[in-house]
C-alpha cells in the first residue's frame, strides 16, 4: 500500500493554482488590451461622434417673479411662464419644417430659412417670450436642435395707466423701470440650478444630482388705488388732447394717512409692448419741475398770518394791478385798488400775494417753504425723483423776493405741490406721502396754526364754490371743494417762453378733508392755457370717483351746488 506524501500533494496542487490564476489573469489582459485597441482604433471615429452628442450642462432654474399689489389687493404686475425659443449647430431640417416653425412662431419664414443656412456657430434665439401653448405645439414637431428655455414674462394688468409707478422688466427678466426697478433684487429671488446630461439636440436626457432649488420673489403691495389710477388716465387723456398740450401729470394722496392713492401720467406707455418712444417712460409727477405760480399763493400768504405779519381782515392796496419792484414790474390780469386776504386768493392777484410776501424776511420764507419739503427730495422709493430747485435765501434778489410769494424763482414737482397742501386738511400739520402699505404714516411739524389752516382752507374754497374764483370749473355737485389755480410761464434755457404750465391743487371734502389731487398740464396750446379752465375739468373728473368709491358723504345741498354750477357760464380766467 502507497503511504500519502501530505506536503508534496498541497505543494503539488498549489503550483497548479498558480498558473492557472496567472494564465486567467493573461487572458483577462489580452481581452482588454484588446478591446481598447479596438474601441481606439477601429472604432474612433464612431465613438468621438457618438461622445460630441452628449454633455453635462448646468441648467439655471428660474425664480417666480414677486407680485405688485394696489391696496385693494388687485394685480398691478404678475409673471407668467414663457419660452424662449432658439437654434444650435445641429438644428438641420428641410425648409417644409422651417416654414411650419415659423408659422407657429409668427415670423418670416425666409428670413428663418436663411439664419438657419448661415448658422455657423454658437446658438441663437429665434424668439423668446412664446406661450406655453405654442411651446407644446412646437415641442411636438420634434425638431432636432431646437432649444425650449422656460422662463417668465411680466404682465401687467392696467397697461398705460400705472406704467411710470410700476414701470416694466426686460426680456431677460430684469427691472429697468419705476418700482421693479427699484426693487428688483426685493421681487426676483434667488435663481436655482441642476446639472442635466443633455444630447446633440440641447434635449434633457437624464438630471444629476447636483441642483439647488430657487428662492421665489417677494410681493410688494403698494397704496394705489387701481381703479382711480385709470379714472385719472383717462381725464388726462381727455383734456391732454382737448388743449393740445405737450402732456399732463396727476396725483392724489390721502389727507390724513398720506397714502398715494393715484399717480398718472399722459402720455403714457404699454409695458406689456416694446417702446417706441423713450419720452413717454418719464414719470413726469417725480422727475419734471416746474414754477408752481399761483399754486402758492395760500401757502404763502398763510405764513404770514402765523407770524402775524398780516391780519385775516385787513385791506390790501393793489394799486390797480401794479406793482414796481426794482426795474421790473408785477401785473394782475384783473385788476383792483384794494382787496382782502380772501380775495387776494380767490381773484388769484399777484400784486397782492407780493405785498404781504415781501413782510417776510427772506430767511423766513425760505424756512417755511423748506419745512413743507421744497428743494429737496421726499423719498418716497421710486426711480427718478428730483428735489426741485429753491436757492438760499442769502442770494435772493429784491426782484426774486417779490415774486417767490407767488411761485416763481423756484422749481418743484408735483408730488412735493400735493404734499404741501397736507398742512391745510390737516390743521396745520405736514403729512409726507408714502407709497407702500406696510410703511407707517409719517406726522410731520405742526406747521402753521390750526385757525391760520382753516382760515386759509375757507379762502381756497372761495376759489372755487363763489362767483368770480379762479377755479370754478373743478365744483363737484353735493360737495364743498378747497382748491387754487396755477398758471406759470416756462422757463426755457433760462429765459421764460410764452408757453405755461397750468395746474390746480384742491382739497375734497373741505369740511372733513379726505382727498388731495394736484394736477399739471404742460403747455395748452388750444383755447385756453390757464389753470383753473385747463388742469380744474381733470380734478372734477377724477374726484367725483373718488367721493363716489369711497363713499364720502355729501357735505353741501346737491341741488343748489348743480343750480350754482349751471348758472355760471363766465370763464373767470386768472392767474
Amino acid at each position: 500500500m502507497k503511504q500519502f506524501n501530505h506536503q508534496s500533494d498541497i505543494f503539488e496542487l498549489s503550483k497548479i493554482r498558480r498558473r492557472v490564476v496567472l494564465a486567467g489573469l493573461l487572458i483577462l489582459f489580452i481581452s482588454l488590451f484588446s478591446r481598447a485597441l479596438y474601441l481606439q482604433q477601429i472604432k474612433k471615429e464612431f465613438l468621438q461622434s457618438k461622445g460630441n452628442n452628449f454633455s453635462i450642462r448646468n441648467e439655471i432654474l428660474h425664480s417666480y417673479r414677486g407680485k405688485i399689489y394696489d391696496r385693494n389687493n388687485k394685480l398691478l404686475a404678475v409673471s407668467s411662464p414663457t419660452f424662449d425659443v432658439g437654434i444650435n449647430l445641429s438644428f438641420k431640417n428641410d425648409d417644409k419644417n422651417i416654414r411650419v416653425l415659423a408659422e407657429l412662431l409668427e415670423i418670416d419664414s425666409s428670413q428663418l430659412i436663411k439664419k438657419v443656412n448661415s448658422k455657423s456657430k454658437g446658438f441663437s434665439y429665434i424668439k423668446r417670450s412664446v406661450s406655453p401653448e405654442k411651446a407644446k405645439k412646437i415641442s411636438s414637431l420634434g425638431l432636432k436642435g431646437l432649444s425650449m428655455e422656460k422662463k417668465y414674462r411680466r404682465f401687467y394688468p392696467n397697461r398705460e395707466s400705472a406704467a411710470h409707478i410700476i414701470g416694466k422688466t426686460d426680456l431677460d427678466g430684469i427691472g429697468n423701470e419705476g418700482l421693479e426697478k427699484q426693487w428688483d433684487s426685493f421681487l426676483k429671488g434667488e435663481m436655482g440650478h441642476k446639472k442635466v446630461l443633455v444630447d446633440g439636440g440641447k434635449r434633457i436626457i437624464d438630471d444629476l444630482q447636483d441642483f439647488k432649488l430657487p428662492k421665489d420673489g417677494s410681493d410688494i403691495h403698494t397704496t394705489i388705488d387701481g381703479r382711480l389710477q385709470h379714472s385719472a388716465y383717462e381725464a388726462l387723456k381727455k383734456y391732454v388732447q382737448r388743449y393740445d398740450a405737450d402732456a399732463g401729470s396727476a396725483i392724489m394722496i390721502d389727507a390724513k394717512t398720506g397714502d398715494i392713492l393715484l399717480m398718472t401720467n399722459y402720455p403714457s406707455y404699454n409695458p406689456n409692448s416694446s417702446i417706441k418712444n423713450l419720452e413717454t417712460m418719464r414719470n413726469r409727477v417725480v422727475t419734471d419741475t416746474f414754477e408752481p405760480g399761483s399754486t402758492m399763493k395760500p401757502l404763502s400768504i398763510a405764513y404770514a398770518m402765523d407770524s402775524k405779519k398780516v391780519k385775516e381782515n385787513e385791506i390790501i392796496q393793489t394799486n390797480n394791478g401794479l406793482l414796481k419792484v426794482g426795474r421790473s414790474f408785477i401785473r394782475d390780469d384783473h385788476p383792483h385798488d384794494e382787496m382782502t386776504l380772501k380775495e387776494v386768493v380767490k381773484y388769484s392777484s399777484n400784486v397782492g400775494a407780493a405785498q404781504i410776501g415781501v413782510r417776510l424776511s427772506p430767511k423766513e420764507l425760505w424756512g417755511f417753504y423748506d419745512k413743507v419739503g421744497f428743494g429737496k427730495k421726499i423719498n418716497i422709493g421710486i426711480p427718478g425723483e428730483v428735489g426741485g430747485r429753491l436757492r438760499n435765501y442769502a442770494s435772493w434778489r429784491e426782484s426774486e423776493h417779490a415774486r417767490m410769494p407767488f411761485g416763481y424763482g423756484m422749481s418743484i414737482n408735483l408730488l412735493q405741490l400735493a404734499s404741501a397742501y397736507s398742512v391745510f386738511a390737516n390743521d396745520g400739520i405736514h403729512i409726507t406721502p408714502k407709497l407702500y402699505l406696510n410703511k407707517k404714516p409719517e406726522i410731520g411739524d405742526k406747521i402753521l396754526t390750526p385757525k391760520t389752516s382753516n382760515t386759509m382752507k375757507n379762502f381756497m374754497v372761495s376759489v372755487v364754490e363763489e362767483d368770480g374764483g379762479t377755479g370754478f370749473k373743478a365744483r363737484i355737485p353735493g360737495y364743498t371743494v378747497a382748491g387754487k389755480t396755477g398758471t406759470a410761464r416756462k422757463v426755457v434755457e433760462g429765459n421764460y417762453v410764452k408757453e405755461y404750465v397750468a395746474s390746480f391743487v384742491g382739497i375734497a371734502p373741505s369740511k372733513n378733508p379726505k382727498f388731495i389731487m394736484a394736477v399739471m398740464i404742460d403747455n395748452p396750446r388750444v383755447d385756453s392755457y390757464y389753470g383753473g379752465t385747463v388742469a380744474g375739468p381733470v380734478f372734477k373728473d377724477t374726484m367725483k370717483d373718488a367721493l363716489k368709491l369711497y363713499d364720502i358723504p355729501h357735505d353741501k345741498d346737491i341741488k343748489e351746488n348743480l343750480l350754482e354750477i349751471t348758472n355760471n357760464n363766465t370763464d373767470n380766467e386768472k392767474l
